[in-house]
């Protein structure tokens, strides 16, 4: 090496010397100790502060979760009070209109019941299930199809989530359709009572 290499090299280490911080010494932990003593417990956060850090941690389950309750609540509350939201039957011969839990529906109609799940936001999976009791079957391009239950996954998007289910009594009675939606950890179920009368 040259020397003034040799001097730029010395002038380096001497900067870097300078700038190392020294160890805390011995009384440190218990200075720091007296210190946060001295100021005392932290002031507790509010409840509003308690609610919104509680939704923001849990936000991406809760809020879809709190849609699809709100819509199932919805479906409920209007379904006592003027019939079943949006549970039409399809224009046609052979159809019947399901105007609220308890419709009576005749054998040779089927009743397509829609189901409104809604969510505040996307939810990326949810996982539903349909339930039809003996005597009730589901109805698909004319057919009736031999499931008891059937499963299925999907996205659903913020807002409205209208999902029709074709049904059809094979003989009179009263029945319940068992309707099950999971998001996350997030459970809810809900029935719809259908009245199967002869003719």
């Amino acid at each position: 090496m040259s020397e003034p290499e040799d001097r730029e090299d010395r002038a380096l280490r001497e900067r870097l010397a300078a700038l190392r911080d020294d160890a805390p010494g011995p009384d440190f932990q218990a200075l720091l100790h007296r210190r946060l003593v001295e100021a005392g417990p932290p002031t507790p956060a509010s409840g509003w502060d308690a609610v919104r850090d509680f939704w923001r941690r849990r936000a991406p389950v809760l809020w879809p979760a709190v849609g699809v309750a709100m819509g199932v609540a919805t479906f409920l509350v209007l379904g006592a009070v003027r019939g079943t939201p949006g549970a039409t039957g399809t224009e046609g011969p052979g159809m019947a209109e399901l105007e609220r839990p308890g419709t009576q529906v005749p054998v040779s109609k089927v009743a397509v019941i829609k189901l409104d799940f809604t969510a505040d936001v996307a939810v990326e999976q949810a996982d539903f299930q349909v339930s039809l009791p003996e005597g009730l079957s589901f109805w698909a391009d004319g057919e009736e199809l031999p499931l008891r239950s059937y499963q299925w996954t999907q996205p659903l998007s913020a807002g409205s989530n209208v999902i029709p289910i074709a049904v059809r009594g094979q003989r009179p009675g009263r029945y319940l359709v068992t309707a099950l939606a999971r998001a996350g950890d997030q459970r809810i179920e809900h029935d719809v009572v259908l009245e199967v009368t002869g003719g």
